[in-house]
């Protein structure tokens, strides 16, 4: 299966995993053809794209690290600010993990609005992993990614979705939600120092730019250090009213430019080597005007994944005789491109590296 970009769906088409809608039921199952009427409603919705199964891609497995059930009950208790069904959630998500074959984050989430805290403490369990976490570390790191946000319920939704640029009001009033976080977690007396920091400071940077107490790097605690990672990925990655969504590696670039001033390095080296650039069924655009399908990743370069062609031809960017010029330019939606189109994507990721 490939992932396709909303704006490039079009009716006819296979569904290739299922869709869930806000309330984490599913919308559209695997296999469906969609209608007209789908499409417009997918894109009425705000989802970025999805999965199609086509004959080219039909051996590209997404598989997900943890199932439906326990994304719907994760999302039910963040919901319903439920701490005790949280902590049952967070053990079984941990559980997964760390009995998992894979981590590899090797999909492109197909999150609603509503549960992107889930995604939040998936990705953000997966990073305590990499860095060695034991296992009921692990589950206060999840607890803390579930409900980093819950002060957002008390900020106006024409504030958290307009889509111009914030007043210097609207936007104090945004950085009120990580105290209002912590605030609403502090009669539950059995979470932990790293819970309530994770949460209360998962948007302060290291170079102390950052609210609501501008601490400076070792000063901030390193659940919020992951948080703060995750976090800002998630919402780079995500379709919103205001913004349209980062491609993977774009979100990454912007991750790695940040190192020593916005983020932890240490914590941006793990979440690299877990989270590849190019996720397997992603369509990518070559500096040679081509288009391909991301087949998997490479061990030696996430830069350099394998590519499927349009041809059915596989291509393996690491092999330097014979592919030493060609690189991935950007995520893409068509067969070909122009020099026009490659130019423009070269410049715009180095904009987002220059950030």
């Amino acid at each position: 299966m490939r992932y396709m970009l909303i704006e490039a769906v079009t009716s006819g088409m296979i569904i290739g995993k299922d869709i869930y809608d806000a309330n984490d039921s599913i919308l559209l199952c695997q296999g469906k053809r969609l209608s007209e009427l789908n499409v417009t409603r997918l894109r009425e919705l705000g989802y970025a794209g999805i999965y199609i199964q086509d004959n080219l891609t039909r051996d590209i497995r997404i598989d997900d690290i943890l199932s439906p059930e326990i994304r719907s009950e994760a999302c039910q208790s963040i919901r319903n600010f439920d701490l005790d069904e949280a902590k049952k959630v967070a053990e079984a998500i941990v559980e997964r993990i760390l009995s998992a074959e894979s981590v590899s984050i090797d999909m492109v989430d197909l999150k609603t609005f509503d549960s992107y805290t889930y995604h939040v403490a998936g990705l953000a369990t997966i990073v305590g992993m990499g860095m060695g976490f034991s296992a009921d570390k692990l589950k206060e790191l999840c607890i803390a990614g579930m409900f980093h946000d819950m002060g957002k319920l008390e900020v106006p939704a024409e504030i958290l979705n307009k889509p111009s640029k914030l007043t210097t009001e609207e936007y104090d009033i945004i950085k009120k939600h990580p105290q209002k976080s912590y605030d609403l977690l502090a009669d539950r007396f059995e979470l932990s120092s790293n819970v309530r920091m994770g949460v209360l400071c998962h948007h302060e940077n290291e170079d102390g730019s950052g609210y609501p107490r501008g601490l400076t790097g070792d000063k901030i605690n390193i659940f919020a250090k992951i948080l703060h990672v995750v976090d800002v990925y998630d919402a780079l990655t995500s379709k919103r009213s205001y913004k349209k969504a980062y491609a993977c590696s774009e979100a990454l670039e912007y991750l790695m430019g940040g190192t020593a001033t916005l983020f932890d390095e240490k914590v941006v080296d793990v979440f690299m080597k877990y989270v590849p650039i190019y996720p397997k069924g992603m369509q990518v655009l070559l500096s040679d005007g081509r288009k391909g399908v991301i087949v998997r990743n490479n061990p030696i370069s996430s830069l350099r994944p394998v590519v499927r062609m349009v041809d059915g031809l596989d291509i393996d960017l690491t092999d330097m005789h014979r592919y030493s010029t060609l690189t991935i330019v950007c995520q893409a939606n068509e067969d070909t491109a122009t020099p026009e189109e490659i130019a423009q994507a070269e410049q715009e990721r180095w904009q987002i590296q220059g950030h």
